[in-house]
Protein backbone atom coordinates (compact mmCIF):
# COMPACT_ATOMS: atom_id res chain seq x y z
CA UNK A 1 0.00 0.00 0.00
CA UNK A 2 2.71 2.10 -0.24
CA UNK A 3 3.12 1.68 -3.84
CA UNK A 4 1.20 4.58 -5.26
CA UNK A 5 0.33 4.79 -9.34
CA UNK A 6 0.78 8.09 -10.81
CA UNK A 7 -2.17 8.59 -12.98
CA UNK A 8 -0.78 11.57 -14.25
CA UNK A 9 2.08 10.60 -16.28
CA UNK A 10 1.62 8.35 -19.59
CA UNK A 11 2.91 5.28 -19.57
CA UNK A 12 6.47 4.62 -21.28
CA UNK A 13 5.42 4.23 -24.81
CA UNK A 14 8.32 3.17 -27.37
CA UNK A 15 9.83 5.62 -29.63
CA UNK A 16 8.65 6.51 -33.12
CA UNK A 17 10.83 6.93 -35.91
CA UNK A 18 10.91 10.64 -36.90
CA UNK A 19 8.83 11.18 -39.84
CA UNK A 20 10.67 12.93 -42.98
CA UNK A 21 9.59 16.17 -44.12
CA UNK A 22 10.69 14.90 -47.79
CA UNK A 23 7.81 14.33 -50.29
CA UNK A 24 7.70 10.71 -52.31
CA UNK A 25 10.10 10.92 -55.05
CA UNK A 26 8.81 10.17 -58.47
CA UNK A 27 9.76 7.26 -60.44
CA UNK A 28 12.22 8.62 -62.80
CA UNK A 29 11.59 9.33 -66.80
CA UNK A 30 13.21 7.39 -69.50
CA UNK A 31 14.77 9.72 -71.95
CA UNK A 32 13.29 11.32 -74.88
CA UNK A 33 13.08 8.92 -78.14
CA UNK A 34 15.47 10.13 -80.53
CA UNK A 35 13.33 10.98 -83.44
CA UNK A 36 14.62 10.53 -87.41
CA UNK A 37 16.34 14.09 -88.74
CA UNK A 38 14.95 16.07 -91.17
CA UNK A 39 17.71 16.07 -93.28
CA UNK A 40 20.88 14.43 -95.19
CA UNK A 41 23.38 14.33 -92.94
CA UNK A 42 25.64 15.24 -96.01
CA UNK A 43 24.03 16.92 -98.88
CA UNK A 44 21.10 18.57 -96.03
CA UNK A 45 17.95 17.24 -98.89
CA UNK A 46 14.86 16.81 -96.81
CA UNK A 47 14.48 13.26 -95.85
CA UNK A 48 11.32 11.53 -97.29
CA UNK A 49 8.91 9.38 -94.87
CA UNK A 50 8.92 6.52 -97.59
CA UNK A 51 12.44 6.70 -98.81
CA UNK A 52 15.89 7.03 -95.98
CA UNK A 53 19.06 5.35 -95.67
CA UNK A 54 20.35 4.55 -91.95
CA UNK A 55 23.85 3.64 -91.48
CA UNK A 56 26.07 4.46 -88.39
CA UNK A 57 24.07 6.41 -86.55
CA UNK A 58 23.32 8.79 -89.54
CA UNK A 59 19.90 9.21 -91.73
CA UNK A 60 21.03 10.05 -95.27
CA UNK A 61 18.58 10.22 -98.48
CA UNK A 62 20.72 7.59 -100.44
CA UNK A 63 23.36 5.29 -100.55
CA UNK A 64 25.55 7.80 -102.61
CA UNK A 65 25.46 10.20 -99.94
CA UNK A 66 26.14 7.66 -96.98
CA UNK A 67 29.24 6.77 -98.80
CA UNK A 68 30.51 10.21 -99.58
CA UNK A 69 30.05 11.16 -95.68
CA UNK A 70 32.04 7.85 -95.02
CA UNK A 71 34.83 9.00 -97.55
CA UNK A 72 34.56 12.47 -96.51
CA UNK A 73 35.22 11.61 -92.75
CA UNK A 74 37.94 9.07 -93.53
CA UNK A 75 39.99 11.72 -95.11
CA UNK A 76 39.61 14.15 -92.36
CA UNK A 77 40.97 11.54 -90.29
CA UNK A 78 43.91 10.68 -92.27
CA UNK A 79 44.63 14.39 -92.79
CA UNK A 80 44.74 14.63 -88.71
CA UNK A 81 46.62 11.74 -88.42
CA UNK A 82 49.35 13.25 -90.33
CA UNK A 83 49.40 16.55 -88.79
CA UNK A 84 49.77 14.60 -85.56
CA UNK A 85 52.77 12.61 -87.20
CA UNK A 86 54.23 15.65 -88.40
CA UNK A 87 54.27 17.65 -84.84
Amino acid sequence: MTEEVKKDEPAAQPAKPAETAEAPKAPPTPPPKKEKPEKCEQCGKQLSRIKWYYRNNGYYCTKRCWREYRSKREEERKAAAAAEAKA
